[in-house]
């Protein structure tokens, strides 16, 4: 037996023990070569697998070895690979997970820990036995490790099988913890909502000039930004890059307002990612701090433990930028 095999034996078994999946559900896979992979067979009990019970395919889905066929969700896991930098892949049903499915279109978690590691789950629509729409599951996975299948379960990328079960595992923990909320009880995080976009508002080319701008005007004007920048004595700058063509900007905060902005690379903290992050960003498809917590954006200056001193004002700021429309 190889060492994958005995990955995908082990993992499974865990998948099961913590009740994760039951019965003849779920599959799992992992990368074993350029175009090669490992994914569990056909009603195969992920509690109690054997090696006989693994099948190697190629890029297509094809099994390199006469013997049991593939999952049958084969076709969704190549298009994980396929689309995102995932090295493995696993798709169970966990049961308050499903269960919040049915009557939400994303779960946000609560705790700080669950927040930055999974962020806002969405929940994507799921009306067939196998998934077969596997398009919208990428493009959520391209953006956060794990998506929510409506009513049929959960799928979890990572760098190994033990990143897609520890996701896995806490998106379920995180779900129990949001059923055990009062009924009715609302989380509040900012002492006021950000407001949303303006009907008719001029949208913008990201990092123009007139974005930047845009930027810092909807920071200035806000009191509930002014208030908590304040309280946190915010006087720092601030680089962000987009790696493709090296355009910078660094904003200036002074005592909690944005004084001034300008192209360069002078901030005390620099982050840098590709423009397609940056994008989603601020469409606010992508959560700035999941974003650096998944290495889509890199802080190559500073520390971020002194940044988190500022973490409610700019949390704030972010929520306001990804007000402002984008071209």
């Amino acid at each position: 037996m190889t060492g994958r095999e005995q990955e995908i034996i082990r993992w499974g078994k865990w998948l099961f023990e913590r009740r994760l999946v039951s019965g003849w559900g779920g599959n799992l896979s992992c990368r074993i070569g350029e175009n090669r992979f490992l994914i569990t067979g056909q009603h195969a009990p992920l509690g109690f697998l054997s090696p006989k019970e693994l099948v190697s395919i190629d890029g297509q889905g094809q099994a390199l070895k006469k013997g049991r066929p593939p999952s049958s969700e084969t076709p969704l896991h190549l298009a994980v690979y396929r689309g995102t930098s995932a090295q493995a892949v696993i798709h169970v049903h966990p049961p308050k997970v499903l269960t919040f499915s049915l009557t939400h279109r994303s779960f946000l978690p609560l705790s700080f820990e669950e927040k930055y590691t999974l962020g806002e789950v969405r929940v994507v629509p799921q009306e067939t036995p196998t998934v077969t729409e596997t398009e919208a599951v990428v493009r959520e996975l391209r953006l956060r490790p794990v998506v929510i299948l409506q009513g049929h379960g959960t799928v979890a990328i990572g760098k190994d099988l033990q990143e897609a079960f520890l996701l896995t595992d806490l998106l379920e923990e995180a779900v129990s913890c949001q059923f055990l909320k009062s009924e009715g009880d609302q989380e509040k995080t900012d002492p006021s909502p950000a407001p949303v976009g303006v009907s008719g508002e001029s949208s913008y080319a990201v990092f123009s000039p007139d974005h930047v701008a845009a930027l810092a005007d909807r920071a200035n004007s806000d009191p509930a930004f002014q208030q908590q920048a304040q309280d946190t004595s915010l006087t720092t700058s601030l680089t962000m890059q987009v790696e493709e063509d090296n355009t910078r900007w660094t904003f200036y905060f002074v005592n909690g307002r944005i004084t001034r902005w300008e192209m360069g690379e002078g901030g005390e903290f620099v982050f840098s990612g590709s423009r397609e992050w940056w994008q989603a960003i601020f469409q606010n498809r992508l959560d700035p701090f999941l974003a650096t917590q998944q290495g889509k954006l890199k802080l190559v200056k500073g520390e971020l433990w002194k940044l988190s001193q500022w973490f409610k004002p700019f949390r704030r700021a972010f929520s306001l930028w990804q007000t402002i429309p984008i071209q």
